[in-house]
Protein backbone atom coordinates (compact mmCIF):
# COMPACT_ATOMS: atom_id res chain seq x y z
CA UNK A 1 0.00 0.00 0.00
CA UNK A 2 2.94 2.06 0.86
CA UNK A 3 4.56 1.95 -2.54
CA UNK A 4 0.86 2.50 -4.43
CA UNK A 5 1.03 5.70 -2.32
CA UNK A 6 4.30 6.80 -3.13
CA UNK A 7 3.77 6.19 -6.77
CA UNK A 8 0.84 8.10 -6.86
CA UNK A 9 2.62 11.10 -5.10
CA UNK A 10 5.54 11.25 -8.16
CA UNK A 11 2.89 10.91 -11.04
CA UNK A 12 0.79 14.03 -8.84
CA UNK A 13 4.24 15.83 -8.89
CA UNK A 14 4.60 15.81 -12.74
CA UNK A 15 2.61 19.14 -13.20
CA UNK A 16 3.87 20.42 -10.25
CA UNK A 17 6.95 22.99 -9.95
CA UNK A 18 8.60 20.77 -7.47
CA UNK A 19 9.87 18.30 -10.06
CA UNK A 20 11.71 21.23 -12.06
CA UNK A 21 12.69 23.12 -8.69
CA UNK A 22 14.71 20.18 -7.51
CA UNK A 23 16.42 19.89 -11.02
CA UNK A 24 17.45 23.21 -11.66
CA UNK A 25 18.13 24.80 -8.27
CA UNK A 26 20.99 23.06 -6.98
CA UNK A 27 22.44 23.17 -10.93
CA UNK A 28 22.25 26.82 -11.16
CA UNK A 29 23.32 27.40 -7.72
CA UNK A 30 26.42 25.35 -8.59
CA UNK A 31 27.59 26.83 -11.43
CA UNK A 32 26.55 30.14 -10.34
CA UNK A 33 29.11 30.15 -7.01
CA UNK A 34 31.55 28.34 -9.48
CA UNK A 35 31.50 31.16 -11.74
CA UNK A 36 32.25 33.72 -8.90
CA UNK A 37 34.64 31.79 -7.81
CA UNK A 38 36.98 31.32 -10.74
CA UNK A 39 37.73 35.32 -9.79
CA UNK A 40 36.73 36.09 -6.01
CA UNK A 41 39.84 36.48 -3.92
CA UNK A 42 38.56 34.51 -0.97
CA UNK A 43 40.87 31.50 0.04
CA UNK A 44 39.27 27.82 -0.18
CA UNK A 45 38.59 27.18 2.60
CA UNK A 46 35.75 30.10 2.97
CA UNK A 47 34.52 29.47 -0.65
CA UNK A 48 33.70 25.84 0.67
CA UNK A 49 32.13 27.32 3.72
CA UNK A 50 30.22 30.17 2.14
CA UNK A 51 28.56 27.87 -0.08
CA UNK A 52 26.94 25.41 2.06
CA UNK A 53 25.94 28.25 5.02
CA UNK A 54 24.02 29.35 1.42
CA UNK A 55 22.75 26.10 0.87
CA UNK A 56 21.68 25.62 4.48
CA UNK A 57 20.19 29.26 5.17
CA UNK A 58 18.09 28.64 1.77
CA UNK A 59 16.63 24.84 2.98
CA UNK A 60 14.13 26.27 5.35
CA UNK A 61 12.24 28.64 2.79
CA UNK A 62 12.27 25.49 -0.03
CA UNK A 63 10.96 23.42 2.29
CA UNK A 64 8.19 25.61 3.70
CA UNK A 65 7.24 26.39 0.08
CA UNK A 66 7.42 22.47 -1.13
CA UNK A 67 5.16 21.44 1.46
CA UNK A 68 2.90 24.37 1.10
CA UNK A 69 2.57 23.21 -2.97
CA UNK A 70 1.88 19.20 -2.13
CA UNK A 71 -0.44 20.37 0.69
CA UNK A 72 -2.66 23.03 -2.04
CA UNK A 73 -2.23 20.42 -4.59
CA UNK A 74 -3.99 18.01 -2.48
CA UNK A 75 -6.51 20.43 -1.65
CA UNK A 76 -7.84 21.45 -4.87
CA UNK A 77 -7.60 17.76 -6.48
CA UNK A 78 -10.48 16.92 -3.89
CA UNK A 79 -10.15 18.13 -0.48
CA UNK A 80 -8.12 15.59 0.93
CA UNK A 81 -10.49 13.00 -0.15
CA UNK A 82 -7.52 10.10 -1.13
CA UNK A 83 -5.86 11.16 2.19
CA UNK A 84 -9.07 10.62 4.38
CA UNK A 85 -10.56 7.46 2.49
CA UNK A 86 -6.98 5.39 3.41
CA UNK A 87 -7.02 2.39 6.18
CA UNK A 88 -3.77 4.23 7.33
CA UNK A 89 -3.94 8.18 7.53
CA UNK A 90 -0.76 7.78 9.04
CA UNK A 91 0.56 6.37 5.10
CA UNK A 92 -0.27 9.06 2.66
CA UNK A 93 1.68 11.64 5.31
CA UNK A 94 4.59 9.01 5.34
CA UNK A 95 4.87 8.26 1.47
CA UNK A 96 4.48 12.48 0.99
CA UNK A 97 7.54 12.81 3.81
CA UNK A 98 9.51 10.17 1.96
CA UNK A 99 8.87 11.56 -1.79
CA UNK A 100 10.21 14.80 -0.80
CA UNK A 101 13.29 13.73 1.42
CA UNK A 102 14.19 11.39 -1.76
CA UNK A 103 13.79 14.64 -3.91
CA UNK A 104 16.04 16.44 -1.33
CA UNK A 105 18.66 13.45 -1.59
CA UNK A 106 19.04 14.04 -4.86
CA UNK A 107 18.93 18.26 -5.00
CA UNK A 108 21.97 18.23 -2.13
CA UNK A 109 23.81 15.50 -3.80
CA UNK A 110 23.46 17.03 -7.49
CA UNK A 111 24.39 20.67 -5.72
CA UNK A 112 27.47 18.91 -3.85
CA UNK A 113 28.99 16.59 -5.99
CA UNK A 114 28.68 19.47 -9.25
CA UNK A 115 30.17 22.09 -6.89
CA UNK A 116 33.04 19.77 -5.46
CA UNK A 117 34.10 18.71 -9.34
CA UNK A 118 33.94 21.54 -10.48
CA UNK A 119 35.66 22.96 -7.42
CA UNK A 120 38.58 20.57 -7.47
CA UNK A 121 39.26 19.58 -11.14
CA UNK A 122 38.03 23.45 -12.31
CA UNK A 123 39.51 25.75 -9.68
CA UNK A 124 41.74 23.73 -8.55
CA UNK A 125 40.79 23.31 -4.89
CA UNK A 126 42.96 21.60 -2.47
CA UNK A 127 42.15 22.07 0.52
CA UNK A 128 38.73 19.82 -0.02
CA UNK A 129 38.50 16.48 -1.31
CA UNK A 130 35.17 15.43 -3.10
CA UNK A 131 34.08 12.95 -0.40
CA UNK A 132 33.80 16.19 1.86
CA UNK A 133 30.96 16.91 -0.31
CA UNK A 134 29.47 13.83 -0.04
CA UNK A 135 29.17 13.85 3.20
CA UNK A 136 28.07 17.74 3.63
CA UNK A 137 25.29 16.71 1.18
CA UNK A 138 24.24 13.75 3.94
CA UNK A 139 24.39 15.90 6.86
CA UNK A 140 22.66 18.70 5.30
CA UNK A 141 19.65 16.15 4.31
CA UNK A 142 20.07 14.57 7.96
CA UNK A 143 19.24 17.84 9.37
CA UNK A 144 17.03 18.59 7.25
CA UNK A 145 14.22 16.04 8.23
CA UNK A 146 13.00 17.90 10.94
CA UNK A 147 11.85 20.69 8.94
CA UNK A 148 10.21 18.27 6.57
CA UNK A 149 8.22 17.20 9.43
CA UNK A 150 7.34 20.94 11.06
CA UNK A 151 6.35 22.26 7.56
CA UNK A 152 4.27 19.41 6.50
CA UNK A 153 1.87 19.60 9.45
CA UNK A 154 1.95 23.32 9.46
CA UNK A 155 0.66 22.79 5.43
CA UNK A 156 -1.77 20.56 6.19
CA UNK A 157 -3.14 22.20 9.09
CA UNK A 158 -3.40 25.79 8.34
CA UNK A 159 -2.85 27.89 5.11
CA UNK A 160 0.05 27.96 2.75
CA UNK A 161 1.43 31.66 3.71
CA UNK A 162 2.04 30.33 7.63
CA UNK A 163 4.49 27.53 5.87
CA UNK A 164 6.06 29.99 3.35
CA UNK A 165 6.40 33.45 6.01
CA UNK A 166 7.76 30.75 8.86
CA UNK A 167 10.15 29.03 6.27
CA UNK A 168 11.53 32.78 5.44
CA UNK A 169 11.50 33.36 9.26
CA UNK A 170 13.91 31.08 9.62
CA UNK A 171 15.67 31.29 6.94
CA UNK A 172 16.44 34.44 8.51
CA UNK A 173 16.95 33.07 11.67
CA UNK A 174 19.37 30.69 10.17
CA UNK A 175 21.75 33.32 9.01
CA UNK A 176 22.00 34.66 12.64
CA UNK A 177 23.08 31.84 13.97
CA UNK A 178 26.34 31.55 11.97
CA UNK A 179 27.47 34.52 13.79
CA UNK A 180 28.46 34.37 17.20
CA UNK A 181 25.27 34.81 18.37
CA UNK A 182 24.29 30.59 18.28
CA UNK A 183 27.74 29.93 19.24
CA UNK A 184 26.53 28.43 22.31
CA UNK A 185 22.86 27.33 21.30
CA UNK A 186 22.42 26.37 17.75
CA UNK A 187 22.55 22.76 18.43
CA UNK A 188 19.22 23.19 20.37
CA UNK A 189 17.23 24.61 17.32
CA UNK A 190 16.53 22.28 14.13
CA UNK A 191 15.86 25.25 11.68
CA UNK A 192 19.56 26.39 11.82
CA UNK A 193 20.76 22.69 11.98
CA UNK A 194 21.28 22.70 7.95
CA UNK A 195 23.31 25.66 7.96
CA UNK A 196 25.13 25.31 10.99
CA UNK A 197 25.61 21.40 11.45
CA UNK A 198 27.69 21.16 7.58
CA UNK A 199 30.02 24.29 8.87
CA UNK A 200 30.89 22.68 11.87
CA UNK A 201 31.40 19.60 9.69
CA UNK A 202 33.52 21.52 7.87
CA UNK A 203 36.05 22.63 10.49
CA UNK A 204 35.88 19.22 12.14
CA UNK A 205 37.01 17.98 8.74
CA UNK A 206 39.95 20.20 8.48
CA UNK A 207 41.01 18.82 12.42
CA UNK A 208 39.30 21.13 14.91
CA UNK A 209 38.88 18.56 17.65
CA UNK A 210 36.49 20.85 19.35
CA UNK A 211 34.20 20.58 16.59
CA UNK A 212 34.84 17.40 16.09
CA UNK A 213 33.07 17.32 19.53
CA UNK A 214 30.20 19.48 18.89
CA UNK A 215 29.10 17.46 15.80
CA UNK A 216 29.07 14.53 17.45
CA UNK A 217 26.54 15.75 20.27
CA UNK A 218 24.61 17.68 17.70
CA UNK A 219 24.25 14.27 15.55
CA UNK A 220 22.86 12.93 19.01
CA UNK A 221 20.44 15.56 19.39
CA UNK A 222 19.32 15.69 15.90
CA UNK A 223 18.66 11.53 15.61
CA UNK A 224 16.18 12.42 18.77
CA UNK A 225 14.35 15.01 18.07
CA UNK A 226 13.44 12.81 14.68
CA UNK A 227 12.48 10.25 16.27
CA UNK A 228 10.39 11.94 18.31
CA UNK A 229 9.04 13.81 15.28
CA UNK A 230 8.15 10.53 13.74
CA UNK A 231 6.01 10.16 16.62
CA UNK A 232 4.26 13.18 16.70
CA UNK A 233 4.09 13.38 13.12
CA UNK A 234 2.56 9.78 12.88
CA UNK A 235 0.31 10.21 15.91
CA UNK A 236 -1.27 14.24 14.30
CA UNK A 237 -2.06 12.30 11.10
CA UNK A 238 -4.17 9.45 12.44
CA UNK A 239 -5.91 12.29 14.12
CA UNK A 240 -6.38 14.82 11.40
CA UNK A 241 -9.88 15.14 10.44
CA UNK A 242 -8.88 17.44 6.64
CA UNK A 243 -9.71 20.30 8.70
CA UNK A 244 -7.58 23.58 7.25
CA UNK A 245 -7.62 27.19 7.97
CA UNK A 246 -9.09 28.82 5.28
CA UNK A 247 -6.52 30.96 3.44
Amino acid sequence: MFLRYLKADFLKTRHLSIRNAHIFIPILTAFIFSAYYSYAPWDDYVKVNVYYQVLGMALPFLIGVFCAILAEQEQTSGYFQVMLMSTSKVIPFLSKLIMLLIFCAGSLLSASLIFGIIFQFRLHGQIIDTRFHLFAALIMLMSSIPLYLLHLVISFQFNNGVSIAFGIFESVLSALFLTGLGDSTWKYVPSVWPARMVTTFLEAYTGETIAYVELQKTIFIVFFVIIVGMIVYSRWACRWEGTKIAD
